[in-house]
């Protein structure tokens, strides 16, 4: 016999032919020995600790009994030869191992979904206060739901949207006479952009710019790929065209 106890319905149980098998008794003697103790310990205990089952012999079902450590130890309790107690030995051991391993598992699975739940909420505050895109938020939710193990399937299939590139690019292929850096001063100037802070790896504070609400219009926020703590500001190619005239000053005002 391979396991003296196993989980039935979430419950530590054994059973009739393995009780049989290790205390070297025939099964029908086993089931009458549980037949008694059902007919003594009354139909409240009796339905809560043994549970009527089947197992099959060639295609052919027949009955047995699955059976709480209460209901074992009630109709173990007269086999008292020292091999049956050493075998009772055993049975109590089991039980005790495996729930300690099933109390030991839902503690570990409690903890992670706590540290789950608070992995979601820091991808919330984090999201928003770097006000990144959508595809960043969704690589964010995916990276904490693969950390804990828990399935994706449920999280929204991403749809690319408009390419967004560097401002140094963009600014070159419109012939722009501008370096990115006046660039960045001026969306800053103009409210389009801001600077930000977060604590560097060596102390101090690192600084990384980040799209405004207003900004957002031009671009969006994706994770820079240096570091997930910063944001990295890409731009719309499609709307560059009215960017320039802010950039230039023939602009003054975001309107």
């Amino acid at each position: 016999m391979n396991q003296l106890v196993f989980v039935e319905n979430n419950e530590v149980v054994t059973d009739s032919l393995t009780i049989a098998e290790m205390f070297g008794k025939e099964h029908k003697n086993v089931i009458r020995d549980i037949q008694t103790q059902i007919e003594y310990a009354g139909d409240e205990f009796s339905q809560l600790n043994f549970e009527p089952s089947t197992y099959k012999v060639r295609g052919k079902d027949y009955p047995k009994f699955n059976l709480t450590e209460d209901a074992f130890a009630l109709v173990v309790f007269s086999y008292n030869t020292k091999e049956a107690v050493q075998t009772k030995i055993k049975f109590i051991q089991e039980f005790k191992r495996m729930k300690e391993f099933i109390q030991k598992q839902a503690n570990t699975s409690l903890n992670n979904t706590i540290e789950f739940e608070k992995h979601l909420i820091g991808v919330k505050y984090t999201s928003e206060i770097l006000r990144v895109d959508e595809p960043s938020k969704i690589r964010m939710l995916e990276a904490a739901h693969n950390q804990h193990g828990v399935p994706t399937n449920h999280l929204p299939a991403y749809v690319e949207e408009e390419l967004k590139v560097s401002l140094t690019r963009l600014l070159k292929e419109h012939d722009v006479k501008m370096s990115a850096t006046k660039a960045n001063t001026r969306l800053i100037e103009l409210g389009l952009l801001e600077i930000k802070e977060r604590p560097g790896s060596k102390g101090g504070m690192k600084e990384f710019k980040s799209l405004t609400k207003e900004g957002q219009y031009y671009g969006s926020n994706a994770i820079s790929p240096h570091n997930s703590k910063e944001t990295q500001p890409l731009y719309y190619p499609s709307k560059f065209s009215e960017l320039i005239p802010l950039l230039i000053g023939q602009v003054k005002e975001v309107s």
